[in-house]
């Protein structure tokens, strides 16, 4: 019977031998991290999910997103409470800033995007904004600051402030201000998915059946709403690296951590929530075929990560089971020395 902290994990996610859907787990606590993977990468496919095998990490991009861009903001680089209109005047006519967009605050509508074969033609950050791909223009749609509205229309307007501010891709800043410090290397905004790297993809539910056999995952211009790849080992590093920050400074300078976990409104920080949970906090992802739960501690260097190639609705809410569950027991666990 597979375990894993006790628990069966293949029993509560239906996961059903070498051709179904697979799942990849890492708990990390202190420097140890502990990985367990089982299932198929494609679904139909005998095609064994393994710790470096990548994954769509959905909504998971933004604090990603917001974590790269933060990095910027401790060297001078970027303000988070300057008025960026001007950047955007071809898009937005009244104040607006980093800091309201990154916390949903901004007022701006488009929840999520859907995504495109991976085929599609690449559609810039401006045709996404505009409505020229498969969401509707990107506007304000409530009162600006006076709500939490989550919106992948608003951190898409982010992104294109930061690409127009520092004349940087957010793959190539993810690269040098996140991935190199931390050693990451299965990590980025592989947007469209360099061929290289589809060798060691999973492929999103059935999408390698429906769509396309060879390319069985979305393309996401969105890249920092949704367009993130990666591993759960590699997010865990990044999970504990915030922590650490948050602590005692680190990849981030510690009252800029604690800046991104803080709640503007409700329980929102800067692309950051807050669990009802005390001193944990998080995201979770989903894209076309794909769901991500991501958590950690602010207390310790203790983080989790899941990911999973299947996005029905019954296999998230085990999903969140299992989260709740891994990381109480992780917790209960004294860590490596």
């Amino acid at each position: 019977m597979p375990d894993f902290y006790g628990i069966d994990v293949d029993e509560l996610l239906r996961i059903k031998g070498k051709r179904g859907h697979g799942v990849s787990i890492a708990i990390g606590k202190g420097d140890d991290i502990k990985t367990y993977c089982s299932g198929s990468g494609r679904f139909g496919r005998d095609f064994p999910v393994n710790s470096e095998m990548l994954f769509q990490a959905g909504s998971v991009s933004k604090p990603m997103f917001a974590l790269t861009l933060l990095r910027y903001a401790d060297k001078g680089c970027i303000d988070l409470d300057a008025d960026i209109s001007g950047v955007l005047s071809d898009f937005v006519d009244s104040p607006l800033t980093f800091s309201a967009l990154l916390s949903h605050t901004a007022g701006f509508n488009v929840h999520g995007f859907p995504g495109y074969r991976a085929t599609h033609k690449e559609l810039t950050l401006e045709d996404v904004v505009l409505g020229r791909g498969n969401t509707p223009k990107v506007k304000r749609t409530m009162p600006y600051g006076k709500q939490f509205s989550y919106s992948g229309g608003g951190i898409t307007l982010a992104e294109l402030a930061f690409t127009r501010l520092t004349g940087i891709t957010l793959r190539d800043a993810f690269e040098k201000e996140v991935a190199m410090p931390l050693g990451l290397h299965r990590s980025g905004y592989f947007q469209p998915l360099d061929e290289s790297l589809v060798s060691c993809a999973a492929f999103g539910g059935m999408l390698g059946i429906w769509e396309d056999q060879k390319h069985g995952y979305h393309y996401y211009p969105e890249r920092a709403a949704a367009g993130f790849w990666t591993t759960p080992e590699e997010l865990v590093k990044i999970g504990v690296a915030i922590s650490r920050s948050f602590r005692e400074g680190g990849l981030l300078c510690q009252n800029t951590a604690e800046r991104m976990v803080t709640p503007v409104l409700q329980n929102m920080g800067l692309c950051i929530f807050r669990s009802n949970i005390p001193d944990i906090a998080g995201h979770s992802g989903q894209n076309a075929g794909f769901l991500t739960s991501w958590d950690f501690s602010l207390t310790e260097d203790l983080c989790m990560a899941i990911m999973t190639n299947r996005s029905a609705a019954s296999v998230w809410r085990r999903l969140s089971e299992l989260g709740k569950t891994l990381f109480s027991r992780a917790t209960e666990i004294p860590r490596a020395r």
